[in-house]
């Protein structure tokens, strides 16, 4: 007779198997740039300016929240950072939640609702990220770049 552990042990395995053939990938992406940025706005004093030098970075899996988005542009003078620091949903174009903006190295949003989208575009077409306030999302503080790379798999 089998002992009751051993039952448990073979249904156990028999059902992770079976999840595991059933489990459907989920994409993956990563959209960088890493030419000059298209523009800056600045949330605060609500000035728009083409940033001479930036780069950014966006790796996700859709639909989960493990995702990170990173972009820095220096404009008139000023070194703009933003971001991504919690994520709420994730499409295979936009990511959505919470962003922290940096002026000059000074934290100047914290934990404010943004977005970054136009994440499905091809080499050459350009992406959004809008940041706005604590308690909701606002076309304050802006980034756009253009996509120089990516890779999904």
């Amino acid at each position: 007779m089998k002992s009751p552990l051993r039952i448990a042990v073979a249904s156990l395995a028999l059902l992770a198997a079976a999840s595991v053939a059933e489990a459907k990938w989920v994409p993956v992406h990563s959209v960088w740039s890493d030419n000059s940025p298209l523009a800056v706005r600045d949330g605060k004093t609500g000035v728009w300016s083409t940033p001479t030098l930036g780069y950014s970075s966006s790796n996700w899996q859709e639909g989960t929240p493990q995702a990170f988005a990173h972009a820095v542009a220096l404009s008139d003078g000023h070194l703009y950072e933003f971001r991504l620091v919690a994520v709420s949903t994730s499409t295979n174009d936009q990511i959505d939640k919470l962003w922290d903006v940096y002026k000059d190295g000074s934290l100047v949003c914290d934990d404010c609702v943004g977005r970054i989208y136009g994440l499905s575009g091809a080499i050459g077409d350009y992406f959004k990220i809008y940041v706005g306030t604590p308690s909701g999302y606002a076309e304050l503080w802006h980034f756009s770049g253009y996509i120089t790379n990516r890779f999904d798999y």
